[in-house]
């Protein structure tokens, strides 16, 4: 456990370009803000990522349970089987393996900042079945 208050400005960390969709025209971009191979933190890890219109995050699933909190835009999420409207203010909680993902089908673009309870980000393995 860090004993350290990290207080920093997004404009500190790099956008990085999600490599699963690198295929795609409309590529989803992720800031890691909080992990512990970053920061002086440990028992979390936090970012955001934005989803431009069509841009899809396809249905996954990785061992730590995760929240979402949509910062701007609309977008759907893909829980419990099916496609569920998401725009901003709503807060999403997913346990641990839950098969989920999003995507933008409307014209302009959503945030979504992720927290998960891991030391780093980089220690979460996605699984795509």
């Amino acid at each position: 456990m860090s004993d350290r208050t990290v207080l920093a400005s997004e404009e500190q960390y790099p956008w990085e370009l999600d490599p699963w969709d690198e295929d795609r025209p409309a590529r989803i971009r992720v800031r890691t803000l909080i992990s512990g191979d970053r920061t002086p933190s440990s028992g979390v890890s936090m970012g955001v990522y934005e989803l431009p219109p069509g841009a899809q995050l396809d249905p996954h699933h990785h061992h730590p349970q995760e929240v979402y909190y949509v910062t701007a835009g609309e977008a759907e999420v893909f829980a419990d089987g099916e496609w569920k409207p998401l725009r901003r203010g709503d807060v999403v909680y997913f346990p641990s393996d839950a098969v989920h993902g999003t995507r933008n089908r409307g014209h302009v673009t959503c945030a979504i900042a992720f927290v998960f309870p891991t030391d780093t980000y980089d220690e979460i393995e996605y699984f795509h079945d």
